[in-house]
């Protein structure tokens, strides 16, 4: 049975971890590792939110792609970088004005974009990790000599 403590503090752990994570991700795309620590933020808030529950719940919470989110931040970090060694400013960042409706001007930095894709590699991989490192540990070993 688990602690009614971790229980009942792990929801709002999990949605501080991911508002910090929303906030480290926004304001460090101009600073060096800022998708790559907000990926870490977010699994650490899945990552305790699972360990929280029973392991059925967590399984049937969690259910996620995290395969698919890995490769689309594969994707589109990689596209980022094409992009930007095409137009001749390879890891270096470019700023896209646009207009959208109901919203108006819109700056896109690509160096936000390839953030948001690292931020994807690390969730995926991380919890990729975690729920096969639990399938694991629950299989029972083979007996020896059957």
């Amino acid at each position: 049975m688990r602690s009614l403590i971790l229980r009942t503090i792990a929801p709002v752990v999990l949605h501080l971890t991911l508002l910090f994570s929303m906030f480290l991700l926004i304001y460090g795309h101009n600073q060096p590792g800022g998708g790559f620590i907000a990926g870490l933020m977010t699994s650490v808030g899945i990552v305790l939110q699972w360990i929280a529950v029973d392991e059925e719940e967590g399984r049937r919470r969690f259910n996620w792609p995290y395969e698919g989110i890995f490769l689309a931040g594969l994707a589109l970090s990689t596209l980022t970088g094409v992009w930007g060694y095409i137009k001749g400013a390879y890891l270096k960042s470019s700023i896209y004005r646009f207009e959208l409706p109901f919203i108006g001007d819109v700056e896109l930095f690509t160096a936000f974009l390839f953030d948001v894709g690292v931020y994807g590699v690390v969730v995926g991989v991380v919890m990729c990790i975690f729920t096969n490192l639990c399938e694991k540990e629950t299989q029972e070993p083979e007996a020896e000599g059957e």
